[in-house]
């Protein structure tokens, strides 16, 4: 069963929460607590999505379901700091002006209330696919949940941000691994990307909320990596060098 799939995602997805957690406690730095945050309700989404079924259509679920949608708009954006958080704590040059942070915010923020602003505009209609029940703001016809959906019904909101943020981990990934040697935050992106990849209209998302914690844990992971070895880095990078490859 589908719905049993999500609800099992939604345990590795607090355990892997549980887990970024601890890493704060042990390596507090300003760029592991925001690549922290989109972990907070991730767990919660595939919670709502595996009971869907169970609870039924009505207000409790739509409630639940805004709550979802709301969550993931103002929580992933937080990646786009952490990045540059990560960067300017590594001791990349470029990264080190308060403008360059202050384009990360810009850019998160303008995601938020871009997103927030699509769905406070939509409309919520009943989404099926085998046995699971949400919420969504537009009806395809892999999803209609009987003869009499409005099949085409609302508006899909676009997940530029996330698409974004996917190239923005490859691209930094892809970066890290050529100044400092750390290559798992660019091979961990491209493996959830592979997930990502896999169309919804045949699997109803499972596989995409199977890559979401991933990417958070190899982000989780760049962040503690690169707490540790800030100070080496730092050193290495001052002059524009190269720092020494580091063990991963």
């Amino acid at each position: 069963m589908l719905s049993i799939g999500f609800l099992v995602i939604a345990v590795v997805d607090f355990a892997v929460l549980v887990w970024a957690l601890r890493l704060n406690r042990r390596y507090p730095s300003t760029a592991l607590k925001l690549a922290t945050v989109p972990l907070l309700l991730l767990w919660y989404d595939n919670v709502v999505i595996g009971l869907g079924s169970t609870i039924g259509e009505g207000d409790l679920l739509i409630g639940m379901n805004t709550v979802r949608f709301v969550a993931h708009y103002v929580f992933l954006p937080f990646t786009f700091i952490a990045i540059g958080s990560m960067a300017k704590q590594a001791g990349f040059k470029w990264a080190q002006p308060k403008y360059v942070t202050g384009a990360f915010c810009v850019l998160a923020t303008y995601f938020i209330l871009h997103d927030l602003w699509l769905f406070y505009n939509a409309t919520f209609y009943p989404s099926c696919f085998a046995d699971t029940l949400r919420y969504t703001t537009r009806v395809a016809e892999f999803t209609a949940c009987g003869p009499d959906a409005p099949i085409g019904a609302g508006k899909a909101i676009p997940p530029v941000p996330a698409i974004t943020l996917s190239n923005m981990m490859l691209l930094f990934g892809a970066y890290l691994w050529w100044k400092v040697g750390y290559k798992w935050l660019f091979l961990g992106s491209l493996g959830a990307l592979v997930f990502f990849a896999i169309p919804y209209s045949q699997t109803g998302g499972i596989f995409s909320n199977t890559g979401e914690p991933i990417i958070c844990a190899v982000i989780v992971l760049a962040a503690v990596h690169i707490t540790k070895h800030r100070d080496s880095w730092q050193a290495a990078l001052q002059n524009g060098g190269r720092a020494l490859p580091t063990a991963s």
